[in-house]
């Protein structure tokens, strides 16, 4: 299972325990408004994890271009235009 399935699934179980204590809540009549209010953040983080781990990725691809492999294009860029110049 890869990562992003395995996050999913995390993500689900979550929700539904979430959803499942909600109703359990309901059906016997208890308050639910102090669970919703613990349960709100909890889910949130889930659900943000997804999105933070893609952009870490995102961010360590730029940091990679920017200092690697851009550095060594614009080396190459300018190599190249003065070899141009010094053989015209």
């Amino acid at each position: 299972m890869g990562d992003k399935a395995a996050q999913l699934m995390a993500q689900v179980a979550i929700f539904a325990i979430s959803v499942a204590g909600y109703v359990a809540l309901s059906i016997k009549g208890e308050a639910t408004a102090e669970y919703v209010t613990l349960v709100g953040p909890v889910l949130g983080a889930a659900f943000l994890m997804t999105h933070l781990r893609g952009q870490d990725k995102v961010l360590g691809e730029i940091h990679e271009n920017t200092n690697g492999v851009l550095t060594k294009r614009i080396e190459d860029g300018v190599r190249a235009v003065l070899d141009d110049r010094s053989t015209s």
